[in-house]
């Protein structure tokens, strides 16, 4: 009894694969993390550019309730972040530590001050929501991986 393997590789042909993904479902699900990791950078330039449009509502706001601080201050700082998320954009390294830190660091420390500033002023609060909300989107987006494609 001489078994004919030609028999057997025809019926079952599908019995021999041992891989569960084919080489062209591995490329399809490597194409379909690419584009995230390479929006990734940009989503955070977006959320990045309209916190900072939002700071400068957020200062008009509080000049209207009276000024608490100098406004060279206040337009000073802004210029300063202005600055860092410029740096951000050209990929230095440094610049997107440092607003990763700052953008978890407001967050900690300004949210649990939503509440009372609701009280006095809604409107201020809502807009410092959204800041915080955009600086912590814009944080998680920069610590991604395809966040530091390019980075020098």
């Amino acid at each position: 009894m001489q078994h004919d393997a030609s028999k057997n590789q025809a019926a079952g042909a599908g019995m021999n694969t041992t891989n569960t993904l084919s080489n062209e479902a591995l490329q399809q699900t490597q194409g379909v993390r690419a584009p995230w990791r390479k929006q990734a950078f940009s989503t955070a330039l977006v959320c990045l550019g309209l916190a900072y449009a939002l700071s400068w509502v957020e200062m008009g706001l509080a000049l209207m309730t009276g000024p608490g601080e100098p406004i060279a201050a206040l337009i000073a700082s802004r210029a300063l972040i202005a600055g860092l998320y410029g740096c951000v954009a050209f990929r230095l390294q440094w610049a997107r530590w440092i607003t990763v830190v700052l953008g978890f660091t407001s967050v900690v420390l300004v949210g649990p001050m939503l509440g009372a500033e609701w009280h006095a002023f809604p409107v201020a609060a809502l807009v410092t929501g959204v800041v915080l909300v955009l600086k912590l989107a814009a944080s998680i987006f920069l610590l991604s991986p395809g966040a530091s494609h390019g980075i020098r």
